[in-house]
């Protein structure tokens, strides 16, 4: 099955960095980039349907809480699971995003230790949403 994954990161390094072992794994999995927020947003309005949202929780403009705020009050789009990538968060900060909506934590600096774990859990052991759009 083909995937694509949007990828919310103000840190072009960290997504190119995620997308390079993501693909070294499945090359078949598009991953799509936003430097933020209200990006991430406007691509979602303007037709974009991933299979899975990356969401950084520090950016400009729209941060990470404010996106699944948003993806989860909405009907088209709160069935997409969520996944905060971050650098550092506290236990109460995961709370936070886990109660607004979001489905799992990837730590950015674990990333090369875990983009195997990430990817078999993700892409091939849970069973992502099959979009209307797409059948």
């Amino acid at each position: 099955m083909k995937y694509t994954i949007l990828g919310v990161d103000d840190d072009d390094d960290d997504f190119i960095i995620l997308s390079t072992l993501v693909k070294d794994c499945y090359p078949d999995v598009t991953l799509l980039h936003a430097s933020n927020g209200q990006q991430a947003t406007q691509k979602l309005l303007d037709g974009l349907h991933p299979h899975l949202i990356l969401i950084d929780v520090q950016m400009p403009l729209t941060d990470g809480h404010e996106l699944i705020a948003w993806l989860m009050n909405s009907e088209a789009w709160r069935h997409i699971p969520v996944v905060i990538w971050t650098g550092a968060i506290s236990d109460s900060e995961a709370t936070r995003y886990y109660r607004a909506g979001a489905n799992s934590l990837l730590l950015k600096q674990t990333i090369l230790q875990d983009v195997k774990a990430f990817c078999k859990y993700w892409l091939e052991l849970v069973q992502l949403p099959q979009l209307v759009w797409q059948q």
